[in-house]
């Protein structure tokens, strides 16, 4: 048997902690160090829930005694937390809080460290252009109180962004200050870290000698982050392809591959499918080239969309912390301008000598201040939420435009170039062929989906009630889509009511059917059953598109609806939009009705579409 020593160590560390805060015969500083200390020791066992629970506790005591160091240190401890979930924005709004605390405790030190982590989550979703601006604060904090250690973290991390930025003279320098302080102060921890960005920068410049001297050098130090490690084989790989070494470029670049695959480091990864993709392609092993081509794409298109969801996200967190700043602004300037007010009445009570009369008109004057505030506040409350929707919707229509359209026709581009070249004959291109069809399918439904969620958003659809036949309606949208159904051998079984005639807006009601029933067919597999039905119940009409498909995930239940963009590969890898159940459920609502789904992974879904009947209409009229 084999025993674990570090974790049998860091469990007696746990066990001391906690004997140190249950020994404790009344609550002070040093039970609340305890709590931070014991909340860090849960976060090294990856015990994300106890680490939370604990931070918190030590944020309740430390309020309670007023004891703001302790408070902003378990705020840094819970915003290291949901960074790690994959970059939560209430990460952001832990750190806030945590400097105002250190800010007002002239805490420079803790300042400069909570500046730097700002810039690191503004990194990690990609938002280089705030993170510059954090890390420049940081950096010179860290100069006025001549903390070595801090300043190359910071003068990496500057360069890193200039390398991004494409300003790679900067990046050289900024790299180059950081190697010769770690070699000053002798922090050999830095050093694999500082070689290996001077690696990078050197091979962008093409001064290949130099980058993979710098390799050498990196690997020739102690690396203990695996990740690391990986890069710097990325970066050798690299270079001896530009050299044209592609036999050693191949045997690197898999060991780079075999590290990461451990680490499961998606960024790693996708540079990895790409440096496969080109030696493949000027191995002439196009086959290859295709699979990792599409590899690469895939990864690609995953990553874009989880930083889109990101930043998206951020950004409503960020909607709510200004807001809360101008409700307090706001707030600030009323209890000012009160006061003033109650001065000038207390003056003018000694004056005049006329108290009473003074005091009950004063009322008077600060109600009608009070009421004109509030009244300016709910009007602040409307701008900000018409902006937030405004931006909301800018956003998502730049996303799509930017990513979601060019990916495929990338793709397409891509098999063409390899057809014209030669690269493919014409048993490969018969093989893709499906391929880049669906690729060119699936972009036409996001464009007609993107149109007219478009036109609701920016203009607004003229909502035109009537009686139409529903039968008809579901049997028109089953014609157009019957390429698709006979592509995958699927049994449709429309088993609605022939007579039933339904008071809503028929195009609306057209575009629902239609998403519903094209996402139905996409998540089912060949030869699956699509059932649609109507019935009445209390005082509605209830339309339902049951499928046998692959079923929801329970973690993803609750984002078909979202803003968010939230796309799945159907069972034959077909691409969704994101946008076709949002617009569903927008023209639902139009039309006074209901939309909900059931559904078990592995099971098939069932969405609902409930709509009032017209007697309950006219009740409501």
């Amino acid at each position: 048997m084999i025993l674990n020593t570090g974790s049998y160590a860091q469990e007696r560390v746990i066990d001391s902690l906690k004997k140190v805060i249950e020994s404790a015969s009344e609550a002070d500083t040093n039970q609340i160090k305890a709590i931070n200390n014991l909340a860090l020791e849960y976060l090294k066992a990856d015990n994300s829930a106890q680490a939370k629970a604990y931070s918190k506790k030590a944020i309740a005591l430390s309020q309670k005694l007023k004891y703001p160091k302790g408070e902003a240190l378990a705020y840094r401890r819970l915003s290291t937390l949901y960074m790690l979930e994959n970059a939560n924005p209430m990460a952001l709004e832990y750190l806030n809080k945590a400097y105002k605390l250190y800010k007002s405790e002239n805490d420079s030190l803790n300042c400069a460290r909570v500046l730097t982590n700002i810039g690191l989550y503004y990194h990690e979703i990609k938002d280089y252009a705030p993170a510059f601006d954090f890390f420049s604060q940081a950096l010179q904090e860290a100069e006025k109180l001549g903390r070595p250690s801090l300043q190359i973290v910071l003068y990496n991390n500057i360069g890193d962004i200039y390398e991004r930025w494409g300003k790679l003279e900067k990046a050289q320098i900024h790299f180059g200050k950081a190697l010769s302080l770690a070699l000053k102060e002798e922090e050999s921890g830095y050093l694999a870290f500082c070689y290996s960005n001077l690696a990078s920068v050197h091979y962008k410049k093409k001064k290949y000698s130099a980058a993979l001297g710098y390799c050498d050098k990196a690997l020739a130090t102690s690396i203990e982050n695996p990740d690391d490690l990986a890069g710097i084989y990325l970066i050798q790989a690299r270079v001896n392809f530009a050299l044209k070494n592609y036999n050693l470029s191949r045997k690197i670049l898999k060991k780079s591959d075999s590290i990461t695959r451990q680490t499961r480091n998606l960024d790693n990864k996708l540079q990895i499918y790409h440096e496969y993709y080109v030696l493949d392609s000027v191995e002439n092993n196009y086959r290859s080239a295709l699979l990792n081509f599409t590899r690469y794409h895939r990864l690609q298109d995953s990553l874009v969309n989880v930083n889109k969801s990101r930043i998206v996200a951020l950004y409503h967190v960020k909607f709510a912390l200004q807001k809360r700043e101008d409700e307090n602004r706001l707030l600030r300037i009323s209890q000012e301008k009160n006061q003033a007010i109650i001065s000038k009445q207390h003056t003018m009570q000694a004056g005049l000598l006329i108290g009473l009369f003074l005091i009950g008109g004063g009322l008077i004057y600060l109600k009608r201040i009070y009421n004109q505030i509030e009244s300016k506040n709910k009007f602040i409350e409307k701008q900000n939420l018409i902006l937030e929707n405004s931006n909301l919707v800018k956003d998502k229509l730049f996303s799509v435009i930017s990513h979601d359209l060019r990916s495929p026709i990338a793709h397409v581009v891509s098999v063409f170039d390899l057809w014209q070249s030669g690269a493919m004959d014409a048993k490969d291109m018969s093989a893709i062929t499906p391929i880049i069809k669906g690729y060119i399918i699936n972009t036409l439904e996001l464009l007609d989906n993107l149109l007219i969620w478009s036109k609701n958003q920016l203009q607004g659809f003229k909502f035109n009630p009537e009686f139409f036949n529903l039968h008809t309606l579901i049997t028109e949208n089953t014609r157009a889509l019957e390429s698709h159904i006979l592509q995958k051998n699927l049994i449709i079984k429309i088993l609605a009511d022939a007579h039933i005639e339904l008071y809503a807006d028929r195009e609306m009601v057209k575009i629902v059917l239609r998403n519903l029933l094209s996402n139905a067919i996409k998540f089912t597999p060949q030869k699956g059953t699509i059932n649609i039905n109507s019935y009445a119940e209390n005082e509605h009409l209830i339309i339902t598109v049951q499928d046998t498909g692959i079923g929801i995930k329970e973690t993803d239940k609750e984002k078909i609806f979202a803003f968010n963009s939230h796309t799945t590969l159907g069972t034959s890898n077909e691409k969704g939009t994101g946008l076709g159940l949002r617009l569903c459920r927008e023209f639902i609502d139009i039309n006074k009705g209901k939309i909900w789904m059931e559904s078990k992974e592995g099971k098939g879904s069932t969405f609902y579409i409930a709509f009032p009947l017209i007697n309950s209409i006219k009740q409501a009229v």
